[in-house]
């Protein structure tokens, strides 16, 4: 019961990134989820990574993009060398959820 508490609040604390990733890049914060989740299912390399995040999204990433993404969560203390620094971070990584933005360009407030 302590183990799932503390991956709820690892999760919330991850949904919270890339919520707040979202306010100033849609694509920015989709792809830090999928970054997570391709680290989080063995991608230990940027290779594995790139390939990952590109199959998903079915085009080719720009590598400035990836980088970023892989800069933030390094000095966010979330991982290093392509993997995590706390195991908690990896269980929340594999329940984060694709977001779909949609709906902010449908019903913007």
């Amino acid at each position: 019961m302590i183990r799932e508490a503390a991956i709820n609040e690892t999760l919330n604390e991850l949904e919270g990134l890339i919520r707040a990733k979202a306010n100033y890049s849609v694509i920015n914060a989709k792809r830090t989820v999928l970054m997570l989740r391709c680290i989080a299912n063995g991608g230990n390399t940027w290779s594995k990574v790139a390939k990952c995040v590109e199959d998903f999204e079915g085009i080719t990433v720009s590598l400035t993009s990836l980088s970023n993404v892989i800069r933030t969560l390094k000095r966010l203390g979330v991982i290093r060398d392509y993997e995590f620094l706390d195991t908690m971070y990896r269980e929340a990584a594999i329940r984060l959820g694709i977001p779909n933005y949609s709906r902010l360009f449908l019903n913007p407030q």
